[in-house]
């Protein structure tokens, strides 16, 4: 299984782009504000999902962990698949978090591939799930104020972003530099 790809954008598509690792092209379905940000040639570091059928392979890349995290959770949904997920994505996660908290079908329903059924399912499965994680963004409401690069950067060292969030409080306020915070943080925190 394919966890996560670092390497050269070779080629974009419609949907996809191709990662090229040491010479071997990786095709990685996206979703559309990934594909936007990225430049053919650019170096890129994704989180796969690693799909695989009887008759298929395929790569699914996300840029942060909360996308690829969402990503996943999307699929526990009966009747939710990768592409539809996918689409779901190209939306801001936290417009589709919001509308599954708030029971809102018809926000849902706006997302290309989401019918009403599969919109109440969605919310069904996944309400409480998203009530928590909202809740606990909300404990934390500095977060915002919080460089996010810097909090990416210590999640994927394997910090909760709780932690983060709590420990990022305590950093000197004349450190303003991101190297120096992380450095700060993982020395002190």
């Amino acid at each position: 299984m394919i966890a996560s790809l670092n390497g050269k954008v070779e080629s974009k598509q419609e949907k996809n782009i191709v990662v090229n690792v040491n010479g071997v092209g990786y095709l990685v379905a996206v979703p559309r504000p990934v594909l936007e940000k990225i430049e053919e040639g650019q170096l890129i570091q994704l989180s796969i999902h690693t799909n695989v059928r009887e008759d298929d392979i395929s790569l699914y890349g996300f840029l942060t962990k909360e996308e690829w995290r969402f990503f996943r959770l999307l699929l526990t949904v009966s009747g939710v698949g990768p592409k539809s997920a996918l689409e779901i994505l190209s939306s801001p996660i936290a417009k589709v978090q919001q509308a599954i908290a708030k029971k809102d079908v018809a926000a849902l329903t706006l997302i290309p591939g989401i019918g009403k059924k599969t919109a109440e399912r969605i919310i069904v499965d996944l309400q409480g799930k998203v009530k928590e994680q909202l809740m606990e963004e909300e404990a934390f409401p500095d977060e915002k104020a919080a460089n996010e690069d810097i909090i990416q950067a210590l999640v994927s060292l394997g910090y909760h972003r709780h932690q983060v969030l709590s420990g990022l409080k305590k950093v000197p306020t004349e450190i303003v530099d991101e190297e120096a915070i992380i450095k700060y943080f993982l020395q002190n925190i």
